[in-house]
């Protein structure tokens, strides 16, 4: 069946009156728009969509698209990558829900679910692949964990900077300190370089945050002298070490400090308790430094007050 505009329709029948039938069906479909074409769907598989959405670069409109190239490494080791688009259902999400929830957390699988999503909806939008529906519209997220609220207790800042001090790396030291200072995150930590630090006003620009946004902060005198006290290096990195290293000397520091259950991470939530719960700051304040846009993430993930401390506020 041929009609300018459209393409080919073709089927083979055992009669002419089935064929006929089915001619004027589709003309019918034809006139009222419900002709829909599924060829293309029919000839991709899930991880033929993974690999051309990040072939098209569709994933570096994201701040952290290398995590993107990550997941899609891990799905096409999965068997959810090999249904063919037109077959894939609520019952293979399912399935893949199950399996990777043996192995990860749920916050992972929300990920590998969201992923999911983005990729057969760019392929419907963008791609012109027609398919009825997509599945995960019909599928739920699985509930996650409550946020950690691990924070430094007791003694165990004070051994931690010890452990630091005595670490064969110079930077272990002044890397922790300035964290609990200012509640940076570590890959912010890690690009600051002298020309991003305003001396005359105490002030530091980080760039290239999670978020998105270049955002400058306040420097106490502590953070300030931290700064100031480390070696110029030529490539003007203020603290220059990788990932891999620090994440090296930082769990040598933690075995010495006999110091359990801490991530790098947690020295964030420590930091920005200490700013509600010793510097007294309000959370316009607290937020501008710490870059959070959603107070309530801020309140919420990353606090942790201690009930015996405001006693006293409390009067």
């Amino acid at each position: 069946m041929r009609r300018q505009g459209f393409k080919t329709l073709t089927k083979s029948f055992k009669s002419k009156a089935e064929a006929s039938k089915w001619g004027r069906q589709q003309e019918r479909n034809i006139d009222t728009g419900l002709t829909t074409d599924y060829s293309e769907a029919s000839k991709n598989t899930l991880g033929d969509l993974f690999k051309r959405y990040i072939r098209e670069n569709k994933h570096k409109a994201k701040k952290q698209w290398r995590n993107e190239e990550y997941r899609v490494g891990q799905l096409l080791k999965d068997t959810i990558s090999d249904i063919n688009l037109l077959r894939f259902s609520t019952k293979h999400l399912a399935e893949f829900r199950d399996r990777r929830c043996d192995q990860v957390k749920s916050a992972t699988y929300n990920k590998d679910f969201n992923f999911i999503s983005v990729v057969i909806s760019t392929a419907i939008n963008d791609w012109g692949i027609y398919i009825p529906h997509n599945p995960c519209k019909m599928m739920k997220r699985e509930t996650e964990d409550k946020p950690r609220k691990r924070v430094l207790e007791n003694d165990e800042q004070s051994r931690l900077i010890e452990a630091c001090a005595l670490s064969e790396n110079i930077y272990l030291k002044p890397m922790v300190q300035f964290s609990i200072e200012t509640s940076v995150r570590q890959g912010e930590l890690l690009k600051i370089k002298y020309e991003h630090i305003n001396f005359k006003k105490r002030l530091v620009t980080l760039y290239d945050t999670k978020n998105g946004e270049d955002r400058t902060i306040p420097l106490s005198q502590k953070a300030f002298t931290i700064l100031c006290s480390l070696p110029r290096q030529f490539n003007g990195r203020m603290f220059p070490m990788t990932r891999h290293s620090l994440k090296f000397w930082w769990r040598q520091a933690l075995k010495r400090a006999k110091i359990k259950g801490l991530r790098w991470h947690d020295l964030r939530r420590h930091a920005i308790t200490i700013m509600f719960e010793e510097k007294g700051l309000d959370v316009p304040t607290v937020q501008l430094i710490s870059g959070h846009k959603n107070p309530m993430v801020l309140l919420n993930t990353y606090t942790k007050l201690n009930p015996e401390k405001l006693v006293a506020k409390l009067g």
